[in-house]
């Protein structure tokens, strides 16, 4: 069996070619999944964030102009009914308030 040199010399340039070729992949796959999981989080965040503003919005009339535009009047009592009770309502979070002067 001889040995070839000029042959047997090119292995290990060949090994760092495939060992080169295989480090981009896993990297560019690296890339990948990191740029998914981003778009995944960014969206999740905007979703909470929308729940969240969505949830704190009041179905009813927000403003006196609101129900000025009513033209039944006992609709139009009724909707400031419902604006006084609300405005009454303390925010969400807010600590309860006190009870006929007792703490």
């Amino acid at each position: 069996m001889s040995f070839d040199f000029r042959k047997d010399a090119d292995f290990p340039k060949h090994f760092d070619l495939e060992a080169e070729e295989f480090d981009r992949k896993k990297e560019r796959e690296n890339r990948q999944a990191a740029l998914i999981f981003a778009i995944l989080i960014a969206l999740l965040a905007g979703t909470g964030i929308a729940l969240l503003a969505v949830s704190n919005r009041p179905s009813g009339p927000s403003e006196l102009h609101d129900c000025a535009t009513v033209e039944s009047e006992t609709a139009r009592l009724a909707c400031y009914d419902e604006l006084s009770r609300r405005r009454a309502m303390p925010f969400k979070g807010a600590p309860p308030q006190e009870l006929g002067g007792q703490k």
